[in-house]
């Protein structure tokens, strides 16, 4: 192949599999497209693969490539698979020499692409003379914390997506090749032949003994110690993560430090970070309220909070049997943060009634799936268990008494929020080990958490309408936030939290009316003002909050804060 790097055609290929060889693992997806020094070639082609054995597909595969059994409806047999993958190489390689192929982790695609080959060919041999682009990278780009195809692809300007699809990949290593040209070219890496002998000579860089992020330490350093919201971006100018900090040049800083855990995830966002921005706020709570927003508008691809693919806030029906994404005469008890929030304490209310042969209403309570429920007698003993530690032996009857335990359980746990109860389950959890003990504990937390998103939305419509006045532990004076329709429309300095009394005050408006105004954004938007408000008091500031005619402050609002 003495043809110039920059003119020949290289088949680009991917897998995903469920294991890390054919011995532990079966493709589920195969991808490939022609490229040349310009990038790719055509669109690249991808297809789902049946999977050959009936191994399980692991939770962290799915969670990394996006897999589900709803894949399997559009997914080739692998024999199929192979074929249109061999048919495009046959056709490229007409004149019989080995294809180049480029495969950004070649040692794990090859042990896969070989199995194939020997199963499924008629004969001769393997069809693709193959390098690998992260031990060019490896020579190339030393000094980077990760050489991931994601982490590459963005240090290079590329947006990968984050979901491990074989297409995204087969598109980003089309891409890495593209960059990665001209810097062999000025190696005197120029042709195939060259390109295989450069990298038998040449051994991988070594890891700097301490990390060098693509981000100048200077341009960190020239960040202001102020509260405020700070973007990573990539070379594109595409904004990565958006953080919020007491301190921008600390937090920021922070997120470079050499020594201590740092996550694989933490590492491939870094090497993509090129630049970074920043909005000073008058307050850390401003910070806050900020960063919500805009990770909503910008969709960062490496925050976790608020990214999630709901738009609307949920209203549950007085009785707790169904939920929409807006209130109307029916379901008013909101907003919610998903559709199913309040279940768990409907099947609490109607098991109360009738505790047995409800296997679906007790998966409910328990926030498992029906499958994984303890027998009936051991639910029944756990479910005796709790009416008698909580409700004095008594089954409850009414919403009322329910909601009352509910708050005095997450008093007497010290407002620790219990984890969230799950949604549906999209993986194979595994089954747990029950006895009557688990199932209190169980029934407890949905208790707790139920009746506590309960309260959190009656607090969350009030501060929708609503003036609220706060001063830091560390501020000069005080900020008064103007809210309405779940949005702040003005900010103000004070001399002292209580000038917010001589504000202008509007009336509030009915609670249906108010309650139209929740979407996702305006939902965690007004959640992570009433979490700021909390710490707030919690840290010794001071807050203020009025609503309508009404003004909250001192040990009434001490008393309300705790409740949420």
């Amino acid at each position: 192949m003495s043809q110039s790097l920059q003119l020949q055609r290289v088949l680009a290929l991917d897998c995903q599999a469920t294991g890390a060889s054919p011995a532990h693992g079966d493709v589920i997806e195969l991808g490939w497209g022609m490229c040349s020094g310009g990038g790719l070639l055509e669109p690249p082609k991808a297809r789902f693969i049946v999977p050959r054995t009936n191994r399980p597909v692991r939770r962290a595969v799915r969670e990394l490539t996006g897999w589900s059994e709803a894949c399997l409806t559009e997914a080739l047999d692998e024999h199929e698979a192979w074929r249109l993958l061999s048919d495009d190489i046959e056709r490229e390689a007409a004149l019989g020499a080995p294809l180049g192929s480029i495969i950004h982790f070649a040692r794990f695609e090859l042990g896969f692409l070989h199995d194939l080959h020997q199963r499924l060919s008629t004969g001769g041999d393997f069809p693709l003379d193959v390098v690998c682009l992260h031990a060019i990278a490896s020579r190339l780009f030393p000094e980077l914390p990760r050489r991931s195809i994601r982490a590459l692809a963005g240090y290079l300007g590329h947006a990968p997506e984050l979901v491990r699809r074989s297409s995204g990949h087969v598109i980003a290593t089309a891409f890495i090749w593209r960059e990665c040209l001209p810097l062999l070219d000025t190696m005197g890496v120029s042709t195939w032949a060259a390109l295989k002998l450069w990298l038998g000579e040449t051994s991988a860089g070594r890891r700097p003994e301490r990390r060098k992020f693509p981000l100048d330490r200077a341009r960190r350093l020239a960040l202001p110690e102020q509260p405020g919201v700070y973007r990573f971006l990539r070379r594109s100018g595409d904004v990565l993560y958006v953080g919020k900090a007491t301190s921008l040049r600390k937090r920021v800083l922070s997120h470079f430090k050499g020594k201590g855990p740092t996550t694989e995830r933490a590492l491939e966002l870094l090497t993509q970070v090129c630049d970074v921005t920043h909005v000073v706020t008058a307050s850390v709570l401003e910070a806050a309220l900020l960063e919500c927003d805009e990770i909503h508008r910008l969709d960062p691809p490496y925050n976790v909070q608020f990214r999630t693919p709901a738009t609307g806030a949920w209203f549950a029906s007085r009785d707790l049997s169904d939920s929409r994404d807006a209130p109307d005469n029916t379901h008013r008890i909101g907003p919610l943060p998903s559709r199913r929030s309040l279940s768990a304490l409907g099947a609490l209310y109607a098991l109360a009634a009738k505790p047995t042969e409800q296997p679906k209403l007790q998966a409910m309570a328990l926030g498992v799936p029906p499958a994984f429920l303890p027998d009936e007698a051991l639910f029944l003993e756990g479910w005796r268990a709790f009416v008698a530690r909580h409700f004095g032996g008594s089954s409850p009857v009414d919403f009322r008494r329910l909601q009352t335990q509910s708050r005095a359980l997450w008093l007497e746990r010290g407002r620790t929020e219990p984890e969230a109860l799950a949604e549906e389950p999209t993986t194979q959890p595994s089954v747990p080990e029950w006895d009557a003990a688990r199932v209190v504990r169980r029934l407890e937390r949905s208790l707790v958490q139920t009746g506590l998103l309960m309260r959190r939305a009656r607090w969350l419509c009030l501060l929708a309408d609503a003036t609220v006045a706060y001063s830091e532990r560390e501020m000069h004076g005080a900020r008064a936030l103007t809210i309405s329709e779940a949005g702040v429309r003005e900010s103000r300095d004070l001399t002292g939290v209580g000038d917010a009394t001589g504000l202008a005050q509007r009336p509030l408006r009915p609670l249906y009316q108010r309650q139209l105004g929740f979407d996702k954004t305006a939902y965690d938007r007004m959640r992570v003002l009433l979490t700021e408000l909390h710490r707030v008091h919690d840290q010794g500031g001071e807050v203020l909050v009025c609503i309508g005619s009404r003004t909250l402050s001192d040990g009434r609002l001490t008393r309300l804060l705790c409740d949420v």
